[in-house]
Order: structure tokens, then sequence, then C-alpha cells
């Protein structure tokens, strides 16, 4: 089995939102910079609709912790 390594972006912005559609889910991060006229939506996709659920729970402990 080959394994696709995906690039790590680093980001200051704090997840504000998260939004699964099928088998991919949409993180909506703030602005890193603090300014209210930018954010960042960070879009991963799933192998399956259950994956995506268990991406966007652990997502969701993120904001609601």
């Amino acid at each position: 089995m080959i394994k696709q390594l995906k690039e790590i972006t680093k980001t200051k912005g704090l997840p504000q939102a998260v939004v699964r559609n099928g088998s991919t889910v949409e993180v909506w991060l703030s602005s890193p910079t603090g300014d209210s006229s930018d954010s960042i939506i960070v879009s991963i996709g799933c192998g399956t609709d259950e994956q995506a659920t268990q991406v966007m729970n652990a997502w969701l402990e993120l904001i609601l912790d």
C-alpha cells in the first residue's frame, strides 16, 4: 500500500466552525493576523462518510474544549 503524505500547513488562526459535506470536512479558521476581514478554510477529503464524521468530531472537540 502506498501512503500519500500531505504537506503540513501551520496556521495561527483558531478553529471556529466545522462542516461535513459527505466525505469532505471543512474547517473554518479565524484570521491568523487578528483581522476580521480574512479567514482560512481547510478542506479535508476523507475516504468515507464515517471517516469524515470522525474527523469532524475530532475538530469539534478542539472547538468545544
